[in-house]
């Protein structure tokens, strides 16, 4: 998997709704899931593993119209969340650079006739297939976000942080906050009784435009869940990950 052209799509990707509901054929499918093994994890250790599921195979509120879905499952352990969703962003932005739509489905599940992976649990899923409206946005004036200074008190840094700034999230509440962690780049989630779920989620979503953007600007990147973090978050926000540059 190329990571600069991941990197790129950043500034461009959009989430797709309006997928045409032809599916893709097998050799498209089969290099999509071949990208398994070259997605970059948080923690190694978590056994995961990417399916792709039909229509028919997935139900729930807000579901898209589309041939496909793009599941990962894992194993429960701590870090599991987080690491699910900074795996499959890059599956997000891997479609995108592929002339794919894509759309994350926060609600949407399997069904319970749907084949599961044994030991795993499911976590969420994208939605993906041929667009029928535009695939990339023209501009980054285009997103809709908080300021910078809504997520970060890091300064110096903003071509780093910026690309999280524009990641997807759950609703768009953008539940992530970044700090500056004794050489290391901290980042939190914002604590919830409704949304912590699909929160820890979010965040690894924008750890990963953070690490691309790590390694677009040629830093070794390490990415590291640590027992004790140098500092504390904002109230109301939990640590989640740190990257460590050098």
């Amino acid at each position: 998997m190329d990571e600069d052209l991941l990197y790129q799509a950043i500034f461009k990707r959009k989430s797709v709704r309006e997928i045409d509901p032809t599916p893709l054929d097998k050799v498209t499918l089969d290099r999509i899931i071949s990208q398994s093994p070259s997605i970059k994890r948080i923690l190694p250790s978590i056994r995961t593993e990417l399916r792709i599921m039909t229509g028919k195979d997935v139900k729930g509120m807000f579901k898209v119209n589309a041939p496909h879905f793009l599941a990962i499952f894992s194993e429960r352990k701590e870090g599991y969340l987080i690491n699910a969703g900074f795996m499959l962003q890059q599956m997000d932005l891997y479609l995108s650079t592929n002339g794919l739509g894509s759309c994350w489905q926060g609600g949407p599940k399997p069904t319970k006739d749907a084949e599961l992976v044994e030991g795993l649990e499911f976590v969420i899923m994208l939605a993906f297939g041929k667009p029928q409206e535009r695939l990339h946005r023209e501009s980054v004036s285009e997103f809709k976000r908080v300021p910078l200074s809504k997520i970060t008190d890091i300064s110096g840094r903003d071509e780093l942080i910026e690309p999280a700034r524009l990641a997807p999230s759950g609703m768009n509440n953008q539940p992530w906050y970044f700090s500056d962690g004794n050489g290391a780049i901290d980042a939190f989630y914002h604590k919830s009784l409704v949304a912590d779920h699909m929160n820890q989620i979010s965040v690894g979503i924008a750890l990963n435009h953070v690490w691309l953007t790590a390694r677009h600007l040629g830093k070794n990147a390490d990415l590291t869940i640590d027992q004790r973090p140098s500092r504390e978050g904002p109230r109301r926000y939990a640590y989640a990950a740190s990257i460590r540059l050098s």
